[in-house]
């Protein structure tokens, strides 16, 4: 028995030991960031801001692969497989919250599958309607599309995604009813409302703010708990609606069973990208909240996103077929 006790012992300070001589020696190769998105979205952006400027601080270059496809499915799936050992990480936002409440058998495990590293940013959205329309606050807005139920019409990036799951939260609130209209990227629903074919989006104010300074559309509210310094006369949502509040936030995990010590280092090293100044100034021309925080920080606030991302799921009966 003690025999069996000893070599449990010696197993675990071995494997101790080599995790640590693994995180002193890590980053011996190249990091890639795995985006689940196209290239040239906000998404992407973010994440090759932070990528440019790991890459001076860290002795071999961080990547940026793109991975679209299957609403986040494929780049999850292919991290949360990968092997452990630091250089492959998933950078995320809400959507990888919500994909596993939407299928029926989830396409991955959110807490089993990784291990999270660090919240990168939080930003608000903004709830833009065509300027045509006879509303010019939300309060109007909403009596409008309650006057005649299914008449208006809403775009979103995808079925659950980071366009599409604030606008059911609004709808579940409000107690309206509008069509849905998703299309293949957020680029597309934009150029669909300026159009006139849709009704609203809910966006990034970055995309926004050259149709705002044209008048091309109107600003009625954003999704943050609170006002956002960026358009301080722009109302929030909870101001009409207690209770609505839908962050945007961007985050990498790395695969489950990474050794924590380089998630450790790893998650400082990000702290130190996030509050140079020349990260602070490119997020802030984006009009992002620049975070930066320890793994233990992310690690709540996601399972916080989990339950809500579950919530409106729930409410609003999605359901994507496997």
């Amino acid at each position: 028995m003690r025999h069996k006790f000893l070599i449990a012992a010696l197993l675990v300070v071995f494997s101790t030991t080599l995790a640590q001589a693994q995180s002193e020696s890590w980053p011996t190769r190249p990091i890639k960031f795995i985006v689940n998105v196209a290239a040239g979205g906000g998404t992407d952006i973010i994440a090759r801001i932070l990528a440019d400027q790991l890459s001076r601080q860290l002795p071999n270059r961080v990547i940026v692969e793109n991975m679209g496809g299957g609403g986040g499915v494929i780049a999850a799936k292919t991290v949360a497989r990968i092997e452990p050992d630091g250089y492959t990480l998933l950078f995320v936002g809400p959507g990888h919250a919500s994909l596993p409440y939407m299928h029926k058998v989830p396409p991955y495990d959110p807490i089993g599958d990784f291990a999270p590293v660090s919240l990168i940013t939080k930003f608000p959205l903004v709830f833009t309607v065509r300027p045509e329309l006879p509303a010019n606050t939300l309060q109007e807005f909403i009596a409008l599309v309650k006057a005649e139920p299914d008449k208006y019409t809403f775009g979103s990036s995808g079925v659950g995604g980071n366009s599409h799951m604030p606008v059911e939260m609004f709808m579940d609130l409000a107690k309206v009813k509008m069509i849905h209209v998703p299309f293949r990227g957020g680029s597309q629903s934009s150029t669909a409302l300026l159009a006139g074919q849709i009704d609203l989006i809910i966006d990034g104010l970055a995309p926004q703010l050259a149709n705002i300074a044209d008048h091309r559309v109107k600003i009625l509210g954003v999704t943050t708990k609170e006002r956002t310094p960026f358009m301080p006369d722009v109302p929030a949502m909870s101001e009409v609606l207690p209770g609505y509040q839908f962050p945007m936030w961007m985050g990498i995990f790395a695969p489950a069973k990474t050794p924590k010590p380089i998630i450790d280092k790893l998650a400082r090293e990000i702290h130190v990208a996030i509050q140079s100044d020349n990260v602070r100034k490119r997020y802030d021309d984006l009009k992002i909240e620049s975070v930066g925080s320890t793994p233990e920080e992310f690690g709540a606030f996601f399972k916080e996103q989990l339950n809500f991302a579950r919530e409106i799921i729930d409410h609003a009966h999605i359901q994507l077929d496997n």
